[in-house]
């Protein structure tokens, strides 16, 4: 089961370090759409500019240099356990990819009892994966309390920013790919800041 976790949270390598305590909260956003997940109760804004739906095939032929606007972003939750944003953005030389990605499982790791604490519940199911996770939340979403941990890139990977939550017995991982990019960061922040719970 461990194994799968590694795999389904794409996590590689060791922690570098553990992300200071902000809060992130909705505010206003323009030029954004809105996707709602009505299975876990949850909403977030996207740029408008994204095709909702899976990357379309012939976007997946070529490489990002080459491939027509409509193949460089999209928003695919086809699956509402587990939905992903991808993006090449500009920087004005190359084109960086972004991932935003929230996943929840029907594993029982992702599916804790009633009152359980969040950390606790890491420590137990995910210690293997991290050496360090936080005595305490770090962070919150839209009023829930929550755990990131940052992991550094490796030779094969992106570096990359795990935000873990439990909503209604649920525990939801939020992956967050070469967050430390600066064109990254204000998509994740502008999505993040958008998050809300119904």
């Amino acid at each position: 089961m461990k194994r799968s976790l590694l795999v389904l949270l794409i996590v590689l390598g060791i922690p570098l370090s553990v992300g200071t305590f902000r809060v992130l909260h909705p505010k206003a956003a323009s030029n954004l759409n809105e996707y709602r997940n009505d299975e876990f109760g949850y909403s977030f804004h996207y740029p408008a500019s994204c095709t909702f739906g899976p990357m379309p095939g012939e976007c997946k032929q070529n490489p990002p240099e080459e491939m027509p606007k409509e193949c460089l972003c999209f928003l695919n939750a086809e699956d509402p356990n587990n939905v992903f944003l991808q993006t090449f953005q500009d920087d004005g030389n190359s084109l960086t990819l972004s991932s935003f990605t929230i996943t929840h499982s029907k594993s029982p790791t992702f599916n804790p009892p009633p009152d359980v604490e969040l950390v606790s519940w890491l420590i137990d199911n995910f210690s293997e994966m991290y050496s360090v996770i936080p005595e305490k939340p770090n962070a919150t979403l839209d009023g829930v309390p929550a755990v990131e941990i940052k992991m550094p890139p490796t030779p094969s990977t992106y570096s990359h920013q795990n935000i873990f939550l439990i909503k209604d017995n649920k525990l939801f991982c939020i992956t967050l790919l070469n967050p430390t990019n600066k064109g990254n960061q204000a998509l994740y922040e502008q999505i993040l800041s958008s998050f809300s719970w119904q």
